[in-house]
């Protein structure tokens, strides 16, 4: 666990070394060109550090869990006060706009501290290392010895967590080419392409949903609370699909302009989804380290 603490303090200094860099940037030559472009990378570098929030309740305390929530709420805050501030929606001075940022991040790195110090005492015995992860997937791929001796269901299991995580894989490279293919394909082809982009996505959306249907069929066992999960995952995330054709696809369209804050509220929509396919990931570590275990032993 405090690996993944490290991690999210190294995005998170990231988050901020970014910020500033844009506005100095800003300050010195205009929302114009490259700066232009570098005012996406925030929006980029802040989806990295939910780390903590992708895990499942049960494995941390409430305690961390709140502190992960207002580490991540602080960079929201940053976020958008940059985004008006830049944007020349509200005048403050940019060293001011520096001062602040610096303040947040000294709070953010406290609050991570604090969480570090109380998840040293957390094992997490399930994560698998990268060595493993790759002895696990070639045994798995061609020789299949973890099948070996193993009953019917555990068995089960295992191909289970194989295909779970990559029904998971496939979907996570569509939801890729959904946001940011129609992205690019809005900006190059504008209004005279919008109908063949349209078709092309909703065949593309009707992949995902296939994969996702397998993927939540194999990894939730219980009807009911599949159903549940099936809901929330599909429909935000195609709401947040929806705003990001909204902006690009029509509102944006031909007008060589990107609305940033849209773009991350509409992304933030498919926080569902990529927490599922966390507690996939994490199952699919949990199952194989068993048998891993029981090898060594």
């Amino acid at each position: 666990m405090g690996k993944k603490i490290k991690t999210l303090t190294l995005f998170n200094a990231l988050f901020y070394v970014n910020n500033y860099i844009l506005i100095v940037l800003t300050n010195a030559f205009g929302l114009e060109g490259i700066v232009a472009l570098w005012f996406l990378t925030p929006f980029i570098l802040i989806l990295f550090t939910t780390l903590l929030l992708e895990i499942k309740k049960e494995r941390l305390p409430r305690s961390v869990k709140r502190l992960a929530v207002l580490d991540f709420a602080l960079r929201c805050i940053v976020l958008i006060i940059n985004f008006i501030v830049l944007s020349e929606l509200i005048l403050i001075p940019f060293v001011y706009l520096i001062g602040l940022g610096m303040i947040f991040m000294v709070l953010n790195i406290y609050i991570e501290w604090k969480m570090y110090k109380q998840l040293l005492s957390i094992p997490i015995e399930d994560e698998l290392t990268k060595q493993e992860i790759d002895d696990v997937i070639k045994d798995y791929t061609n020789d299949k010895t973890i099948m070996v001796g193993k009953p019917p269901a555990e068995r089960k299991e295992i191909n289970a967590a194989f295909h779970t995580l990559t029904y998971a894989g496939y979907s996570m490279l569509l939801t890729f080419l959904l946001i940011v293919g129609s992205i690019l394909s809005f900006s190059i082809f504008e209004e005279k392409g919008r109908l063949v982009i349209m078709v092309i996505t909703f065949l593309l959306l009707a992949i995902y949903f296939y994969l996702t249907e397998r993927k939540l069929q194999l990894f939730y066992m219980d009807k009911k609370c599949r159903q549940k999960i099936s809901i929330r995952d599909n429909l935000t995330f195609l709401i947040g699909l929806s705003i990001i054709y909204i902006l690009q696809g029509y509102i944006h369209i031909g007008t060589g302009t990107f609305n940033f804050l849209g773009f991350f509220i509409a992304l933030l929509f498919f926080i569902p989804t990529f927490q599922t396919n966390q507690f996939i990931k994490e199952n699919f570590n949990h199952v194989n380290k068993q048998h891993i275990n029981r090898k060594k032993s």
